[in-house]
């Protein structure tokens, strides 16, 4: 039995990312790294590809929209091909999931936290000189006599 990482569907799968993705991203500084192979649970190849570098959702937009508009060109008769979907089922990363020549790909990325911002403090009440500034006739005047 041969092993996920050497099928030749997996592997074909693998080449034509790395492919799409060289051709997608010519001025990009982010890279596909940490590849894995296994068996999805409908038995089905899964080739999975980590995204790197200093904007991945950047990255992942832009490929994803590539590969759809390749897919939906070249879709072959058998309906072993399917668009991109995003996939946020896993806490903590972004994932572009689609079906090429029936072998599952996903490329993803980690998400990333937003800034930690300082809290603010509520800003704390004003004493005004006392009650007379909201008081109507708080100033006395003094009457003169005639």
């Amino acid at each position: 039995m041969t092993s996920p990482a050497l099928h030749p569907d997996a592997v074909t799968a693998k080449w034509a990312t790395i492919k799409h993705w060289c051709d997608s991203q010519t001025n990009r500084a982010e890279t596909l790294t940490d590849w894995h192979t296994r068996r999805a649970d409908d038995g089905r190849l899964h080739v999975t590809a980590q995204i790197t570098g200093p904007d991945p959702a950047a990255a992942l937009t832009a490929f994803a929209a590539r590969q759809a508009s390749y897919i939906s060109v070249r879709a072959n008769q058998g309906g072993e091909d399917a668009l991109p979907i995003l996939d946020l089922s896993v806490s903590g990363r972004t994932a572009a999931v689609w079906r090429l020549d029936g072998v599952w790909v996903e490329v993803w990325h980690h998400d990333t936290a937003p800034a930690p911002h300082k809290p603010t403090r509520a800003p704390s009440p004003r004493l005004l000189g006392g009650l007379g500034a909201r008081l109507p006739y708080t100033r006395r005047t003094k009457e003169t006599s005639r």
